[in-house]
């Protein structure tokens, strides 16, 4: 965290998620009207009348939870790798107690961690630790119960009756009797020989088999087919909370009301319905729009998400994954294209809500076929001219290069590709107004296998009769993995690129690619993703270590500064497959396998077009009057960063001044102090913003 305060004073630093809270690990009954769930997307709480999910950004620092336990020192959350949280209900947040446990790098047995008293005791794949909520610290932890070690006798079960732990193993139940009060002292705590190994016929009542058979509420026998998978019970835990109770299974949340056999379903989390996101991608309007590897689409922004529509009934998982697939794409007008692996290329108008056009193998067009009626593409772009879009279609003859346009019409620069096999895609403009597509080339259909770079120069078909044709092409010896993503730097103009393992960019004067020599502190491998702010920044999403930015060191692309930004800063998941920056608010947006997240930072946000004749938004400040005690900040936004912003008093005398890193996306914060760092006094205040031949004056009131 102290990484993040020393990038810029003055940005704007939130984080937010909304995620597929499922499968549920975990479950306790909170107060008499609610559940609490540790799930793989969050720790949930479902209630009658309530639905909240809590992530990294409300303290929790990962997503990914296994266990609960409650007592009278609160309510403790356990993550998969061991984080320890506790929760504040004043506060409707939470705050980590303990992370020791994830240096052992081992999981947690889902809903195993018990409490008595102020002892945690959580049950790992190999281990057993206790923990003391009450001093915040870890007490001990042991690997061998009697003979066994626990690595070749793993944990089942663990139970706390009174003073008794029992825990139930491969090979037998272990039993020791403990005074959770001076456990600390407990010196013989370590000693496997001080846990007794019950009789094998001796039965513990908590850690006999689930009866699977049926499900029962006030000894009536629930018959309703939500609750079973054929003639198997799915509830794992029923609670008997108030008016009624909740049924709750790894993928069922249920109430059944006190002296009623009928159920009603609570499972769906309606602010998030798209479930596992693979892509994502910004709109004009700042909205994005989210590919799920199920076949859905689902359009959203900070506030909430729509109810996905289905691109495809069936779309499976494999290809879009494993394939890293980039083939969201957006105009200016809106207008998003979409393809179904193997199956269909869609394009969408009016916010996602019409399907304009629709192509599929079927239809005699020009595209390439891989296998028969099996239309194969990783990656989309739009057209240089935003007149459509293109995309490149693997051919065993060799990829071609087909242009998808806005009235419909489709063409193609047939079997042009280097190779068959075509993978990620960018188009831009040159000087002379030709186009320039490149496609990352290969002959397998793996992400890791070797390839080169294409570069294609086209006539604009605007002057070729519309088609795209007479292409002369270059090829590029990359020596390794081919780009899973490409993005264009408009500041530097330079286009940059990511494989599985290497970041590289394109040299064009040498007509080389020339990976950068110095990004230290920056993770080597593991990229997924890429793409750039409106300064010129690189944004790297990888699968296993978060989002990196990287900086170019006085404009040199060789050397970087790296940034590293992770689940502890407030992503939802380290494993980040695809990443698309909105400008229009300064979000950037992460997809995830359980969920998307989000940051906003005001240097993500385009000022450029801010007090011209073309600016979407005037300059403005807020609010009026101004309360330094109650509001965090005083805003001034739609100025320019180059602007330099003057707060002046009623008798004219300058208070203090505002340019540079402090007016980043062309927002001001103040905070109601002087050059001095004292409150000023309350009164009439003026602000100024000259931006060279360009002002913009205002007036402002400061009460205390």
């Amino acid at each position: 965290m102290v990484l993040l305060l020393t990038v810029e004073l003055f940005a704007v630093d939130r984080w937010g998620a909304f995620s597929d809270p499922f499968p549920i690990r975990d479950a306790l009954l909170y107060g008499e009207s609610g559940v609490m769930l540790a799930t793989e997307g969050g720790v949930r709480f479902r209630s009658l009348d309530a639905d909240l999910v809590f992530h990294s950004e409300h303290g929790l620092e990962t997503s990914s939870f296994y266990a609960l336990a409650m007592s009278d020192y609160g309510v403790f959350a356990v993550s998969e790798y061991g984080i320890v949280a506790q929760f504040e209900q004043e506060k409707l947040s939470w705050h980590v107690q303990n992370r020791s446990y994830l240096n052992n790098n081992v999981r947690v047995i889902p809903g195993n961690a018990k409490i008595s008293r102020n002892i945690l005791v959580i049950a790992f794949e190999d281990r057993l630790a206790f923990y003391d909520v009450a001093q915040s610290r870890s007490i001990l932890t042991i690997d061998r119960l009697g003979s066994y070690e626990l690595k070749a006798n793993p944990i089942r079960q663990i139970l706390i009756r009174d003073d008794s732990l029992y825990v139930k193993t491969d090979r037998a139940v272990f039993a020791r009797q403990m005074s959770w009060e001076s456990l600390s002292s407990d010196r013989r705590l370590s000693d496997p020989g001080s846990w007794v190994t019950l009789p094998k016929a001796q039965l513990v009542e908590g850690l006999e088999p689930r009866d699977k058979s049926t499900v029962k509420v006030h000894g009536k026998e629930l018959k309703n087919p939500m609750l079973f998978d054929a003639d198997t019970s799915v509830v794992l835990w029923n609670f008997e909370g108030g008016p009624g109770n909740f049924l709750v299974g790894s993928s069922l949340i249920a109430y059944c009301p006190k002296g009623s056999t009928e159920i009603v379903d609570m499972t769906a989390y309606a602010p998030f319905t798209i479930g596992s996101t693979y892509e994502i991608a910004t709109l004009p309007s700042g909205d994005v729009v989210a590919a799920s590897s199920d076949g859905m689409l689902a359009t959203g922004n900070m506030s909430g998400w729509n109810y996905p529509i289905y691109a495809f009934n069936g779309f499976g998982s494999y290809t879009s994954v494993l394939k890293m697939m980039k083939t969201l794409s957006v105009l200016p007008n809106g207008n998003v294209f979409f393809h179904v692996w193997g199956m269909t290329y869609q394009i969408y108008s009016d916010a996602m809500t019409r399907l304009v056009y629709g192509y599929t193998p079927y239809d005699g067009l020009c595209f390439d076929n891989f296998e028969e009626n099996y239309p194969v593409s990783v990656g989309s772009v739009p057209a240089p001219d935003n007149s459509g879009f293109l995309v490149a279609t693997s051919s065993k003859k060799g990829y071609s290069i087909v242009y998808f346009k806005n009235d419909g019409e489709v063409h193609c620069a047939s079997q042009v590709g280097s190779k068959s096999v075509a993978g990620t895609i960018y188009a831009r403009l040159d000087e002379d107004g030709s186009w320039l597509i490149y496609v990352a080339a290969r002959d397998g259909m793996d992400v890791s296998d070797i390839g080169d770079l294409d570069v294609f120069r086209f006539p604009a078909p605007k002057s070729n009769g519309g088609e795209l044709a007479n292409g002369k092409r270059t090829t590029y010896k990359i020596g390794g993995p081919i780009p899973v993503d490409m993005a264009y730097d408009s500041v530097a103009s330079r286009l940059w690129m990511v494989s599985i393992s290497n970041i590289f960019y394109v040299d064009q004067e040498n007509d080389t690619l020339i990976s950068p020599s110095s990004m230290n502190g920056m993770h080597t491998g593991d990229y997924t993703s890429l793409a750039t702010d409106v300064h010129g920044n690189l944004w790297v999403g990888t699968s296993s270590q978060g989002v990196y930015r990287l900086t170019s060191k006085k404009g040199s692309p060789d050397t970087l500064s790296v940034l590293h930004f992770s689940e502890r800063n407030g992503l939802l998941s380290n494993n980040v497959r695809d990443l698309a920056i909105d400008p229009v608010h300064g979000v950037i947006w992460f997809s995830h396998t359980n969920g998307v997240s989000y940051y906003q930072r005001n240097d993500l946000k385009d000022a450029r077009a801010n007090m011209t004749d073309s600016a979407k938004v005037e300059v403005k400040a807020y609010p009026v009057p101004f309360r330094p005690k109650l509001h965090a900040r005083f805003t001034i936004e739609g100025v320019t960063e180059s602007s330099v912003v003057s707060i002046y008093n009623r008798g004219g005398a300058l208070i203090k001044s505002f340019r540079n890193e402090e007016l980043l996306g062309g927002k001001l914060e103040w905070d109601g102090r002087d050059k001095s760092g004292r409150w000023v006094t309350p009164g009439v205040y003026y602000y100024v913003v000259n931006d060279g031949s360009k002002n913009k004056k205002g007036k402002f009131i400061i009460v205390h």
